[in-house]
């Protein structure tokens, strides 16, 4: 068990760390390191793990027929809009908010909106009433968050400078962490890849990878897609200068990305029916308190004055009290 904790940590301040790499940007605009990162990430990295961990995957590809390939593929080009937006945000907002926001309503609704439209019986039994319980904890944690954030925007005044409104970008943030359990939903309707992997001789820990490398192919051209738009508003198809640290950034970025993934996914099988409530719990935190440790070393919250930063702290703090509530109910459960 300590080594699937030790991993699932691992997973986390890797995950919640990918993304400081786009703040050492020099030469290159938020585009050009988006779309090498998602090259990376959601092409590259998963193919690469899939084909080195399972054994005849090109085979298995090869004789699946083409609707038990068609949802993953559709559910990743859906939740493809949520990575897009956490890019975004992190560009706009910073990492420590985009971080706070985004894994905090990740967490909430990933429980919260199964339990009302699969299991509304449980909503009144210990299980359903810490979710609730958690749920308003985390509102009210991200809304301390929000305000911190808003103040802290008011006195830098860059999103206005950038011509962009900060509720919109905060809105982008909650609907990028509503739609982030859409990869899940990939998951689930790719058992049939999973299971043909498996025939195939893939250990059951790695045959889940047979699936990314279809999901994130779907979110990869979604993500692809606002790239291009990007380039022909920007003109910034001739920004790809600057020596290979600029090319270094991004990959070290999407490499960081996949490697959580894969780490999450052991540490997670060695915990056993731990995985979805301890793991899962130790995960967000990780990822939260991550994300805002590195915004405070890169400067993010520099400006602010001693009570914004307070109240963003004390948000933080009730985010991790209701991640551990849902996840004692989600054990419970």
């Amino acid at each position: 068990m300590a080594h699937g904790l030790a991993l699932v940590l691992l997973a986390g301040i890797t995950m919640g760390g990918n993304l400081v790499p786009m703040k050492w940007m020099k030469a290159w605009k938020w585009e050009n390191f988006w779309l090498v990162y998602s090259i990376v990430s959601l092409v590259i990295a998963p193919l690469a793990l899939a084909l080195l961990l399972l054994p005849g995957i090109v085979g298995v590809y090869a004789s699946l027929p083409l609707r038990s390939m068609l949802w993953p593929f559709v559910y990743g080009l859906t939740w493809g809009v949520a990575q897009l937006g956490a890019g975004i945000c992190v560009h706009r907002i910073g990492l420590g908010l985009t971080t706070s926001v985004l894994n905090g309503i990740c967490a909430a609704s990933g429980s919260f909106i199964p339990l009302c439209v699969q299991h509304r019986e449980l909503l009144l039994r210990r299980s359903g009433l810490l979710i609730v319980a958690g749920t308003v904890v985390m509102a009210v944690g991200l809304a301390f968050c929000g305000w911190a954030g808003r103040q802290r925007e008011r006195l830098t005044g860059e999103l206005q400078a950038a011509g962009t409104g900060y509720v919109g970008i905060v809105v982008l943030a909650v609907i990028s962490g509503l739609m982030a359990s859409l990869l899940n939903f990939a998951l689930a309707f790719g058992q049939t890849i999973i299971a043909r992997a498996q025939q195939a001789g893939a250990a059951p820990a790695w045959a889940p990878f047979a699936v990314w490398p279809i999901a994130l192919a779907g979110g990869f051209l979604t993500n692809l897609a606002y790239c291009l738009y990007k380039f022909w508003r920007n003109d910034t198809w001739t920004a790809f200068g600057g020596g290979p640290r600029e090319v270094f950034n991004p990959l070290l970025a999407g490499v960081m990305w996949m490697g959580a993934i894969a780490i999450y996914s052991s540490g997670a099988t060695f915990l056993g029916v731990l995985g979805f409530s301890v793991g899962w719990a130790l995960f967000q935190i990780a990822m939260i308190l991550t994300g805002n440790l590195a915004g405070v070393l890169t400067g993010e919250w520099r400006q602010a004055s001693a009570r914004v930063s307070q109240a963003n702290v004390g948000g933080m703090v009730l985010l991790f009290v209701a991640v551990i509530v849902i996840g004692a109910a989600n054990y419970l459960g």
